[in-house]
């Protein structure tokens, strides 16, 4: 995989070992982002989605090697006070996966050309 670093924009290469390592550490790294409470409503934020399938990828691959023990049962519902009552939380909870994922891929795009980064990648073989 040929990519650029965000920090220089540099360019990356990463053999298919180093890719499955750093899947590993990105799927490590998006726990950060999960929601604390309330997974059955809040699982349509794109942090949710992109875990929940990097973990799947991972595993269908045979490549988990974080001792991350996701399980899907665990998604409860909703708990009194347990999101923030605002208007652009109600709105995201109930968007369609598709665009709650168009959004963020638009943003991400926007973040990146504001710091000059290239979201460009190759497939080497």
């Amino acid at each position: 995989l040929s990519c650029r670093r965000v920090l220089d924009n540099a360019e990356v290469h990463l053999s298919s070992e180093q890719l499955w390592a750093h899947l590993n550490y990105q799927l490590i790294h998006l726990i950060d982002f999960l929601p604390a409470t309330a997974w059955q409503v809040t699982f349509s934020d794109y942090f949710a989605v992109f875990f929940v399938r990097l973990h799947a990828l991972l595993q269908r691959a045979g490549k988990l090697l974080a001792g991350v023990a996701y399980q899907p049962e665990w998604a409860k519902p909703l708990l009194p006070n347990s999101r923030p009552s605002s208007w652009a939380h109600w709105v995201v909870d109930r968007l369609p996966v598709r665009v709650n994922l168009s959004l963020a891929g638009k943003a991400i795009r926007g973040y990146s050309a504001e710091i000059g980064h290239s979201l460009d990648y190759a497939l080497l073989w």
